[in-house]
């Protein structure tokens, strides 16, 4: 079969990297298929003509939540130039698969793509694409809902992701001097309001659900945009960075010796112990994001789900501090059954911890998560939302609009109320 064409098409690249799209890229590079990125907000007419010029096989979104409309409107002018088969993958397709419905589309990936986008581009043509694992396929009104494939294990194994697909189109990303790179993919933990809960359990019996990539490969990965990029600071999106002692200890002494630049980490406040901190500094990390998410301990443990303590929170906190790592927090604010005294726990809790900087948003229902079935079934929200907005946006859960309107103010100035508790007055 001779190679297929994919576009790739990101409404907004935005001032930030993404991170599936390269890796799928690479995925089909590495099956000798072509692919090219088209950002369609900045001109539409450019992006037209960029899909005329190209001729693609296949149109391929990857699509949160809040954009999900915003791609099926894309979609159908793309289509009208072009006869290209549209693939829409993803976290909302894969937890609201009735996307499979919408107008224009043919197809959505359910669950990780890794695989399945090679496997599709090799028999795209042939009555063997319908078989493709994670996929759903809408043919004459008819769907075809084809089970999931095994996760990858070993990270090893897949190629370094294709960071240059985003590059060669964005300047402002390319001399951007901060890098964003995942050494792991996975998460352990349940918390209601991220998808990671579902995702595992859709694949329960079918990989691991944490799977970490050696040392030594996550190394040659960095080094390859590094010696070629101008790059000052790294940024590793892990959900849990470091979730082994040996692994964290390894990367410690290679990183510092190979790579040698700040850099910053998420992690969760049961992982950071005195040992954690320690290794963190000797690797040379600046800074570490760690979730307080709400100060008030029956949302944080009992809807939340977060299974932590004052007691461990601030010993957590202490040890960064101890290590003089800087500190940024996450919070949530808007979450079922919250009030503006619950709100001024939260706010309370950061102050306690002496955060550098303290970001918050505000609970959105997404499709998915255990926390929306919770909202839903206790009144908070209708089961009938078509339309998500930001972690930003304002919020749609059934609280008075007086109290909506507390909710968005405390979020905006969060961070500043934290690092000047004298502004509340």
């Amino acid at each position: 079969m001779p190679p297929k064409r994919m576009a790739v098409i990101a409404n907004r690249i935005g001032l930030i990297e993404t991170y599936s799209i390269p890796l799928l890229s690479a995925m089909a590079k590495r099956r000798g298929h072509e692919v090219t990125l088209i950002e369609y907000h900045r001109d539409p007419k450019r992006a037209v003509q960029e899909i005329r010029d190209f001729d693609p096989d296949v149109l391929a979104y990857s699509v949160m939540s809040p954009d999900a409309n915003d791609y099926i409107e894309i979609n159908k002018q793309l289509k009208n130039e072009t006869s290209a088969f549209s693939v829409f993958g993803g976290v909302h397709p894969t937890f609201f698969q009735d996307y499979i419905y919408e107008d224009g589309v043919d197809a959505i990936c359910v669950g990780e793509g890794d695989l399945s986008v090679g496997d599709l581009l090799d028999t795209f043509g042939t009555s063997a694409i319908y078989d493709t694992a994670n996929m759903h396929f809408r043919e004459n009104g008819q769907v075809k809902q084809n089970p999931i494939n095994r996760l990858v294990d070993e990270l090893d194994e897949l190629p370094i992701p294709d960071k240059d697909l985003i590059y060669d189109k964005s300047y402002f990303i390319r001399e951007l001097p901060i890098r964003g790179f995942f050494t792991t993919s996975g998460c352990p933990y349940k918390c209601t309001y991220c998808f990671n809960h579902a995702f595992n359990e859709m694949y329960r019996g079918n990989g691991q659900v944490v799977r970490m990539k050696s040392v030594d490969y996550a190394i040659k990965e960095l080094k390859l945009t590094v010696d070629r990029y101008p790059t000052q600071f790294l940024k590793f999106h892990d959900d849990v960075f470091g979730v082994r002692k040996d692994w964290l200890a390894e990367f410690a002494e290679k990183y510092k010796r190979e790579i040698g630049l700040p850099f910053l980490v998420l992690a969760r406040p049961n992982m950071v112990t005195d040992a954690y901190c320690k290794e963190l500094k000797k690797a040379g990390c600046h800074s570490v994001t760690i979730a307080i998410e709400n100060g008030n301990s029956e949302i944080r443990n009992k809807i939340m789900l977060r299974a932590m303590t004052e007691e461990l929170i601030f010993g957590a906190f202490e040890n960064l501090h101890r290590y003089d790592l800087k500190i940024n927090s996450l919070n949530m604010i808007g979450l079922p059954t919250e009030t503006e005294e619950t709100v001024r726990e939260t706010l309370t809790m950061n102050q306690k911890c002496k955060v550098h900087y303290a970001d918050a948003s505000i609970f959105q229902p997404y499709p998915g998560v255990s926390l929306t079935k919770y909202a839903i079934e206790n009144g908070w929200v209708d089961d009938n939302l078509t339309h998500w907005g930001g972690q930003y946006s304002r919020s749609v859960l059934k609280f008075s609009d007086k109290l909506k309107s507390v909710f968005h103010a405390y979020q905006i100035v969060f961070p500043l109320l934290v690092e000047f508790p004298w502004l509340e007055k």
